[in-house]
């Protein structure tokens, strides 16, 4: 009984934690500064419009896979490909900020250079301490080996992992839970407006968030399957090359192991299904700066949790990047770019000395406030688009935004209703890694740097958890519709009974 209580504790306690963030994101959602879409007949008009488009999008693809699912995985791609073609096209971008280096470093490595030339010939710039940017490049520059040293290349490939994101994401939530909710998610995922103006650049998250799913896909295999070496090894090694392109893969580890643990009956073999799993990853996170090193030949950081950190403590800037910050960052790096170590340590005493005045003031709380605000952003694709020289858009910038934010209420009011309606049946059970990485994606960014794009990994949650409560919704609806017909025809038997 004790450990019954414990376990519904440990369920509840992320949702009830869900449910403040849900409520603060939308009480702290940016508005746009154009106005003309601000009336409550045209916010409603919108709203009504994004839900008419999604119902029949889920809708006819809930019959086109009934009908014959080669026709409905055809309809998906080309739901998923053509809209982000036209839009490359029609509104070409170029390369700019962390986009530019990764352009740059790929082309170059695609004609053979070697990393110890760009090193040397200070190409490669602040890569070498954010090691992100190496890895997505490497990756970036096998592409352009195929297809030639392109930024439009590099675009259509982000297309290309969406669609597989995509394709990946149904095949995952059609394994937990009914088609409804497998198509819904995908539909939600795929169709995300801010998502989708951003999907179209030479950003990480594509690629990340396709290795976010695979982790997902994977972790259902350990789960379902008898112990196994061979899926326990694809796993870590996904949650490996995950960490490489955005160092949060310790989130999702963690809401794996703590899921099995509360919602697995044998405790004794989740730790053996995990064990492996912990201690390679573990094993990498601690050799990772000699990993870099025998791959890139050149000298690299281990981490840049100190720079994030002196951002992320940054009370004027809100946790966002500042040229205060960015000045001091250049002048540790360039003193220490063979111990880079030093200078991460140095910017990280930095961060916590901000902290801690800001608690000491009783400033800390406002600052999370403000902190939150920016993490919740939600015009970074519309954004970054205009400052990859996408100026087309910017004439129509009050309708876009005012699109990207009632579509993000939406999301949010179903993921708010949805947490509240599984506590009520108890069935929270059900979506609980889901709330879990909601919760520690929210979590670990708010202790460090803060963008809007910063947010786009709470998607996939936000697409499933608001399919599942949609789900449950119309199955209540239709159990109390039957209970209804079937109580009326008793009635009206009763009647013809009395009659004769």
């Amino acid at each position: 009984m004790f450990k019954k209580s414990l376990t519904g504790i440990a369920l509840w306690i992320p949702a009830l934690i869900m449910i403040v963030f849900l409520v603060s994101t939308a009480i702290l959602l940016q508005q746009p500064s154009d106005k003309s879409f601000s009336s409550i007949w045209m916010l409603l008009t919108i709203g009504a419009g994004i839900l008419l488009i999604l119902a029949l999008c889920i809708w006819g693809f809930m019959k086109l896979y009934q009908w014959k699912k080669v026709y409905f995985y055809v309809a998906l791609a080309a739901l998923i490909l053509i809209p982000r073609i036209v839009w490359i096209v029609w509104i070409p971008t170029h390369a700019v900020s962390d986009f530019y280096y990764y352009h740059v470093i790929a082309s170059y490595i695609a004609d053979n250079n070697s990393w110890e030339t760009l090193y040397d010939q200070g190409i490669l710039s602040y890569a070498p301490y954010f090691t992100h940017i190496l890895n997505f490049s490497n990756v970036l520059s096998s592409v352009y080996n195929i297809f030639g040293n392109s930024y439009l290349a590099g675009q259509l490939f982000n297309s290309v992992l969406m669609l597989a994101g995509t394709f990946l994401l149904f095949r995952v939530v059609k394994n937990w839970f009914p088609l409804g909710v497998a198509v819904t998610s995908s539909i939600i995922f795929a169709l995300w407006p801010a998502y989708f103006m951003y999907s179209t650049l030479l950003a990480t998250e594509p690629l990340f968030m396709f290795l976010f799913i695979l982790a997902l896909f994977l972790y259902q295999q350990v789960e379902q399957r008898a112990p196994s070496f061979f899926w326990s090894l694809l796993l870590v090694v996904t949650l490996i090359a995950l960490n490489m392109i955005r160092p949060l893969a310790v989130v999702l580890l963690i809401a794996f192991l703590i899921t099995s643990f509360l919602l697995r009956p044998n405790r004794k073999e989740t730790l053996k299904r995990y064990a492996f799993v912990v201690v390679l990853f573990l094993v990498f996170l601690a050799g990772q700066s000699t990993i870099n090193k025998l791959v890139y030949h050149i000298p690299t950081s281990n981490g840049t949790v100190g720079y994030n950190v002196l951002v992320g403590s940054n009370e004027k800037s809100g946790g966002q990047w500042s040229k205060e910050d960015s000045d001091t960052f250049w002048k540790l790096y360039n003193a220490n770019k063979t111990n880079t170590a030093k200078a991460d340590s140095a910017m990280m005493q930095q961060g916590l000395d901000r902290y801690k005045k800001m608690a000491e003031d009783g400033k800390l709380g406002e600052h999370f406030v403000n902190k939150m605000k920016n993490f919740s952003n939600e015009s970074y694709g519309y954004d970054w688009n205009i400052y990859s020289d996408a100026p087309f858009i910017w004439y129509h910038s009050g309708l876009i935004l005012t699109i990207c934010n009632v579509f993000m209420y939406i999301l949010l009011g179903l993921n708010f209703l949805t947490v509240v309606l599984a506590l009520y049946l108890r069935k929270i059970a059900d979506i609980y890694l889901f709330v879990l990485l909601q919760v520690g994606f929210t979590l670990s960014t708010l202790l460090v740097e803060v963008q809007g794009r910063y947010h786009v990994p709470l998607i996939i949650g936000y697409s499933v958890i608001a399919a599942w409560g949609c789900w449950q919704a119309y199955r209540l609806f239709a159990r109390k519709g039957k209970k209804k017909t079937a109580s009326e025809t008793t009635t009206n038997t009763d009647d013809i009974g009395l009659m004769q």
